[in-house]
């Protein structure tokens, strides 16, 4: 007997593109709209005596699925979706924390992204089973995080799939043990300054502390590519999707304190802004759970301070992330420290 909360989302990683594998990852998640996308295609060749369309005239002559899944940011069972829409993860034991390991993302620099197997568990109404429907061949397109003021930390992550299948049987979920949400009051940011980006094994360090932000969100998209329809395949996108120039840009609210970031976006001036929340909970021996952003190099694209009407003024900062070329740095690192392993 199932509720109308027994709903479920779980994913893997195929091993081919397009060929189902059993889901055994199970975030827990806050919405989905995973869809089928169908391209119907109606004759419209005259015939007398017939004044509405036909049916023998309509056609399936396209299809592919996908949607968003949004989840809360876990301390423990996250590292599936970040290696998805970063495509490169690795995991690596911290030093003299035992148990602890430090999952650290970068964007990939190889074709192609994998592609993973997604399952949605939907129960019928009046307590009835859950009906599964299976997305093949999803690819994460692209992912927005936000930290909102005295909120949990949040991704909402963006896939296209090849199809979609009801005829594959339902996998039961089973969760992560364990785990702690990460959340604004365990947020701390630092913007300019001289910062160093994580490594393998530690988190960024430097930088000037910044107190007067209210919220954050950064997207990154991976621009991939919409081809890959080609005859002999169905109608299906016969290949996985290649990615593109990726797009990375974020937002920030900031109380008018003082005018560094005035400033700084005036003068175009490059900054390293670290963004980290750090769990009380310690995990090895002194180490904590921990979710960290790093950009070595954004660029503010406004605004200039308004008046407030006598209420505190604030400022509605946008940047980009940029690639600076410098040697063995990437231009976006999360960091993930964790008792997860693996990915």
């Amino acid at each position: 007997m199932t509720t109308q909360l027994d709903c479920s989302v779980g994913l893997k990683k195929e091993t081919t593109y397009g060929t189902a594998v059993t889901v055994d990852r199970f975030p827990e998640f806050l919405d989905e709209s995973l869809a089928w996308n169908p391209t119907f295609v109606q004759g419209a060749g005259m015939r007398v005596g017939s004044r509405v369309a036909r049916s023998g005239r309509r056609v399936l002559a396209k299809q592919s699925a996908g949607g968003d899944i949004n989840v809360e940011l876990v301390s423990k069972g996250l590292g599936i979706l970040l290696e998805a829409l970063f495509g490169t993860g690795v995991s690596t034991a911290v030093p003299g924390q035992s148990g602890v390991f430090q999952q650290l993302y970068t964007p990939t620099t190889t074709d192609p992204l994998n592609s993973y197997t997604i399952q949605k568990g939907i129960p019928t109404l009046g307590g009835g089973p859950a009906t599964a429907m299976t997305f093949l061949g999803a690819v994460c397109t692209s992912g927005e995080f936000s930290a909102s003021n005295a909120d949990i930390v949040k991704l909402k992550t963006s896939w296209d799939a090849k199809e979609v299948k009801t005829d594959i049987a339902y996998a039961a979920p089973s969760y992560v043990v364990g785990g702690e949400l990460f959340h604004f009051a365990q947020g701390a940011i630092t913007i300019g300054g001289s910062q160093t980006p994580p490594t393998a094994t530690a988190l960024a360090t430097g930088g000037a502390s910044v107190a007067t932000i209210e919220d954050f969100t950064v997207s990154f998209d991976n621009k991939i590519d919409d081809g890959g329809f080609t005859l002999g395949a169905g109608g299906k996108r016969a290949r996985k999707p290649v990615v593109g120039r990726a797009d990375a840009k974020g937002k920030v609210t900031a109380e008018y304190t003082d005018t560094v970031l005035r400033d700084a976006y005036l003068n175009q001036t490059a900054l390293a802004l670290t963004l980290t929340f750090l769990s009380a909970t310690t995990i090895g021996t002194s180490a904590k759970y921990a979710l960290q952003f790093h950009f070595p190099d954004i660029r503010l694209e406004g605004e200039l301070p308004k008046s407030a009407a006598g209420s505190p003024v604030k400022q509605s900062i946008d940047f980009t992330v940029l690639d600076s070329l410098a040697a063995g740095t990437s231009p976006i690192y999360v960091a993930l420290v964790t008792t997860d392993a693996t990915i």
